[in-house]
Parts: C-alpha cells; structure tokens; sequence
C-alpha cells in the first residue's frame, strides 16, 4: 500500500470518529457538585449595650447617642425570619433596654423622647452659664431655666407659693361660690382643666363649623374604671393611690391623721382638699368607650352660662 492510500485510509477514519473538528477544542464537561445546604447564621456576637434612658442617672448631654438605621446588634438572628419576623428584627433591643420601672411601656420612640429632654436639658444649663457671647434671648432662657432648677430655695419654700390658692379653697361654704374659683384658675393657667376642659374643635354634626366645647375631667386616676373596678389590681391601685394623695397632703402641711381623712373622705365638700376615692364624680364619668361614638358625645347647646371671674 502506497503512502498516499496510508494516509486517505487515516483521514477517513479520523473523520468518521470525529465529525466536527470543532469538537476537539471543547473539551468534556465535568458533572456540577450538588449545591451545600445553607449553614445556620451564627448567633450575633455580644457588644455591650447602653441601658435605656432612665435605667442610669438622668443626666444633661451635649449630643444625643448615635444608631445607625441598620443596627445589627438589634436584630435577633438566633431567631427564624419567616416564624417571627419582629423578635428577629427587634430581639436584640428589647433584651437591651427592658422597661423601666416608672414606665408602663418602651420603644425606640419612648427612649428618644428621654434621649432628647436629656439634651434639651443641655441646651439649657449651657444657655444659664454666664457669659458674654449669650445672646438676649440665651439669657432670658438661661437665667429663666436656673431660676426653676435652684432646689435649694424651691424646697426652703415648701407649700409657700400654692398657699394662697390654698386659702381660696378653704374659704369655700358652697358649690356655687366653686364656680368663680374655677373661672379665675381656669383664665390664669389656661389648659390646667381645673375639673373640666374647654376649648375649640369641628362640631360632630357638621365638620363646616368649628363650636367651643367643654370636655369632663376631675379625675386623679387615669378614668372612672380604677375607681369601680373591684379585681385585685384595681384595689391595690386605689390603696396605693389613696397612700400618694395622703403623701401630698402632708407636703402641704396637713398632720398625718388629718391627711388620711382627707384622702377618703367624701363628706364638707368642698372644704377638704381632696376626695381621692369619692364616687360621686368617677361614676358620673362616661366610660372610655362612649366617645368612640360621636352622636352620643355631641351635646350641642345654643348658649352658654359666662362664669363670673374671681377678683
């Protein structure tokens, strides 16, 4: 066999094996691993966090802490994203900041609020430093500030400044002569609701029209059902409630036997200074239900009585 028939015969059968020369730069593919299962995301490293605001002493600050709006360390990562996506977003501050003891409730909302009277707080004691670069209204609100914070001379006072009022109170032989008591206070500390509210708002009726309205109030405790609910709570409520008014009776000078009377006494109105318990008027309140429904809150009236001003 000749050289030339050697080679057709090797070419032939080299194209019979490979049809597509392309194929032989591409070389085989390997079979792709099967993909890992995902590891369990560790649990977050422990960083010292700050106490919440009232958990250490209140203090003035200069600036008000920084946290970045993504804050890991208050995530909860232990936690499964998909079963409970809040304590796996807020677990880490709520182990961090457990509600203080004088709050009923906390949230990030409630801590800025300290952060920020803290630093309003500040603001003042710089403003009261005596200095020249103060301007006018720095001073005004600076020597005003040091004033009200001079406790010292506050507590050398005592009941001093609320004694005249006090006298008012006791002069007192009738509800009638209660009326121009109330209209004196009410013109001098405007949004004090001495036993009532009165203001401005739309009428129920018709949005069109902006009415004066008066609103109840008189109550120490937060509505009429600490005063007539009888579970346990609400009777150590009211007995805890009762020892606090007894407290603030002494601190205006009454003896301990007198204050205790007076803190549940029903009777001489209005010559006794505080009806702690009385149920004439919690149970005359309306109930925190009723103004949900504003046709029985509306109680329009085409004039009203100008109460006399006190002299």
């Amino acid at each position: 066999m000749s050289a030339l028939a050697i080679a057709l015969f090797v070419s032939t059968l080299f194209a019979q094996s490979n049809p597509d020369v392309r194929q032989q730069a591409v070389p085989a593919e390997r079979p792709k691993p099967a993909p890992e299962k995902p590891k369990p995301t560790p649990p977050p490293m422990q960083t010292p966090q700050p106490l919440s605001a009232t958990a250490v002493a209140e203090r003035p600050l200069e600036q008000i802490p920084y946290t970045p709006s993504l804050d890991i360390p208050s995530m909860d990562r232990t936690a499964d994203a998909c079963v409970d996506f809040y304590q796996f977003a807020c677990g880490g501050w709520i182990a961090s900041n457990p509600i203080p003891p004088d709050q009923a409730s906390w949230s990030v909302y409630g801590k800025l609020t300290e952060l920020n009277n803290q630093f309003l707080w500040g603001v003042l004691e710089d403003a009261a430093k005596p200095s020249p670069d103060r301007t006018p209204a720095q001073q005004k609100i600076g020597d005003y500030f040091q004033a009200c914070m001079d406790e010292s001379a506050i507590e050398s006072l005592g009941a001093k400044p609320l004694q005249p009022l006090l006298d008012r109170i006791a002069v007192l032989e009738s509800k009638r002569e209660l009326a121009a008591l109330l209209a004196g206070e009410h013109e001098r500390s405007y949004g004090s609701g001495w036993l009532f509210g009165f203001g401005s708002d739309q009428d129920y009726g018709d949005a069109t029209q902006v009415i004066a309205y008066a609103d109840a109030g008189g109550l120490g405790l937060p509505d009429r059902d600490y005063y007539t609910k009888n579970d346990k709570k609400s009777k150590e409520l009211r007995a805890k409630y009762v020892k606090h008014v007894e407290r603030m009776l002494g601190l205006i000078g009454e003896s301990k036997a007198k204050a205790a009377s007076d803190a549940t006494s029903r009777r001489n109105w209005p010559r006794h200074r505080s009806r702690a318990l009385s149920g004439a008027i919690p149970t005359s309140c309306i109930t925190r239900c009723r103004p949900r429904n504003s046709r029985r809150s509306r109680r329009r009236s085409t004039g009203i009585a100008i109460l006399p001003t006190a002299a």
